[in-house]
């Protein structure tokens, strides 16, 4: 295993996950992807130099879109970059643009090529 190249990923309930997992362990890992997750804006700045890809669906009516939006305005504003995708009119299931190799037009082609450059 390289050790500089853990990545955390998940959906929904593992979006969350995600999220914990960061905010506990903001250096273990060299990159993170959380989907239609939420996390505590209140823990952002010690996420401010971790590589984050967020992604959620506009009009999710499981978790709201409201979680990864402040999420991801709070580590900006604790001087960060996050990366965020908010797929318009979509719901909760948007994890097969950002997985998935299908031909939709709402497909992430450059996911895993990002994923995979970050290492610590």
């Amino acid at each position: 295993i390289d050790s500089t190249r853990l990545y955390l990923t998940g959906l929904s309930n593992g979006g969350y996950g995600t999220w914990d997992a960061i905010e506990r362990w903001p250096d273990y890992f060299a990159a993170a992807a959380p989907i239609a997750g939420a996390g505590d804006p209140s823990k952002a700045a010690a996420l401010r130099n971790l590589p984050i890809w967020a992604f959620h669906g506009s009009v999710d009516p499981v978790v709201p879109v409201a979680g990864s939006r402040e999420m991801i305005k709070a580590i900006q504003s604790a001087g960060g970059h996050p990366r965020y995708t908010e797929f318009a009119d979509q719901g909760h299931g948007v994890w097969p643009y950002v997985y998935s190799l299908n031909t939709s037009s709402l497909r992430v082609t450059d996911f895993f090529p990002w994923l995979f450059s970050q290492q610590k």
